[in-house]
């Protein structure tokens, strides 16, 4: 008998003790929301993967990049002034965002949906498609895969097995036109030097390589129209990502971002940073349609 009552006393014990533990790592009840402490002390933690043109530190050690610029302004009319920019690799920034290490991420994440299983996204501020970097005044007047395809002569440079070549194929250019090489460096460096007549890449690597003021004698083609699909231009559309406990703060944001694109302060951001109008989202795409992987 006394056996069995020390095994009830010691599996209350136990219950107690994981209720407690549990009670301890929960929530307070009636606890802030991250939306209301963000508002109520005026400051904010954002991810970023200190990449251009996306979020990064410039030379003054500033935070710059469409993204941070982009939410240093949707938040400043709400008094949120106090902006803390998290460096991180980009594959620790969705975990970090969980890991409650910052209250957003705001450096050029896709919405894609096996992301949106895991966190919530605003609505697409980039249609992020593909670029084509081509000799300065683009002597060969390349504006899309279908002028590339039509010119037989014209020698195409990719990196081996990216989406950009794949588009690109996809599109009607074919293989005996590619030359694939291993980084934009090195298929940049073709180009220049004769050896190739276009350089496919995301918009945002195309950005990104012609902001260096060494890169001279090419340019980026524009306009420049890539693989349709469905209708649509194929495009990597971008957002700011949330924990999905936060849907206020999320909702928030939407709210301001949709005031930023009816004023004209994102198309600013984007031609701040060499995005042009090309690169923003069709209106008909959102990001619950992305989740649902229509787009």
């Amino acid at each position: 008998m006394m056996h069995h009552t020390k095994k009830n006393w010691l599996g209350r014990f136990l219950a107690l003790g994981v209720a407690a533990c549990a009670a301890a790592f929960a929530p307070a009840a009636g606890a802030a929301s991250t939306k209301d402490a963000i508002l109520e002390s005026g400051t904010l933690t954002i991810g970023i993967h200190n990449r251009a043109p996306w979020g990064f530190r410039d030379a003054d050690g500033k935070a710059a990049g469409f993204h941070a610029d982009l939410v240093r302004e949707a938040f400043a009319p709400l008094g949120v002034k106090n902006i803390n920019f998290v460096i991180t690799e980009f594959g620790a920034l969705i975990p970090g965002l969980t890991a409650r290490r910052f209250d957003m991420v705001a450096s050029g994440l896709a919405i894609t949906p096996p992301r949106c299983e895991v966190v919530i996204f605003s609505e697409p501020d980039l249609a992020v498609g593909d670029g084509l970097i081509v000799a300065k005044g683009n002597p060969l007047k390349l504006r899309s895969y279908a002028d590339i395809a039509a010119n037989p002569k014209v020698r195409l440079a990719g990196g081996r097995g990216t989406l950009n070549s794949k588009n690109a194929q996809d599109a009607g250019v074919p293989a005996s036109q590619m030359v694939f090489l291993d980084s934009p460096q090195s298929q940049l460096s073709a180009l220049i030097a004769g050896r190739v007549d276009a350089v496919t890449l995301s918009a945002p690597s195309v950005v990104s390589l012609l902001q260096d003021p060494n890169v001279k004698g090419v340019e980026r083609a524009r306009p420049f129209q890539g693989l349709i699909r469905n209708g649509v231009p194929a495009a990597m559309y971008t957002g700011i990502a949330f924990r999905k406990e936060d849907e206020d703060l999320r909702d928030l944001f939407n709210k301001q971002l949709a005031k930023l694109k009816a004023d004209g302060t994102v198309s600013k951001l984007m031609e701040r940073y060499g995005f042009t109008p090309d690169d923003a989202p069709p209106s008909a795409v959102t990001t619950a349609r992305v989740c649902a992987g229509e787009y």
